[in-house]
């Protein structure tokens, strides 16, 4: 049986899951204060902007795995030898 916390990468993902999560809700909660302040069109603007900020967040690390892939997958990598810590 596997879960969530079975390796670091899981982990990692979650976390950046929940930090988009997080930059989506304190961005609308900004929102909705803003469409009280200065009107509709601003509020709209600033969640078209908080939505894609969360989307950017989301997304950084499949296009970081994307690019790391495409340089690995063409023959450029770092040939540099990591002892891993924990034994083999």
């Amino acid at each position: 049986m596997t879960s969530i916390f079975t390796s670091g990468t899981s982990i990692a993902y979650l976390i950046e899951g929940l930090l988009a999560a997080i930059a989506l809700v304190v961005g609308t909660v900004a929102t909705l204060g803003k469409a009280g302040k200065e009107g509709a069109g601003h509020a709209i603007t600033h969640q078209f902007l908080v939505i894609g900020l969360s989307a950017t967040i989301f997304l950084s690390a499949g296009i970081a795995a994307m690019v790391s892939h495409t340089f690995e997958r063409h023959g450029i990598h770092n040939g540099v030898n990591v002892p891993n810590p924990y034994g083999q």
